[in-house]
């Protein structure tokens, strides 16, 4: 194989595994926190934390009121 069209070759391999990997859902559902926590992280730099505490307060709440409601919804189910 000609050096030019190997170096082609071995970029569509590598673009194709990125595309592969985008489409697992935990890669995507990390990229958007990602990108939301760099989005929260902006009027940090711009001097004004309250604003970026507030931003972050999603992240921070929404996992623990979950597995709350999860554990009324079980035990409603279960007694």
């Amino acid at each position: 194989m000609p050096e030019g069209e190997r170096g082609r070759r071995q970029r569509q391999l590598l673009r194709a595994r990125l595309l592969s990997r985008l489409r697992l859902r935990r890669v995507r559902i990390a990229a958007a926190l990602l990108f939301y926590l760099l989005l929260a992280l902006i009027p940090l730099a711009l001097g004004q934390p309250h604003l970026t505490a507030f931003a972050l307060l999603p992240l921070v709440l929404v996992p623990p009121v979950t597995y709350l409601a999860y554990l009324i919804a079980w035990h409603e189910f279960h007694r």
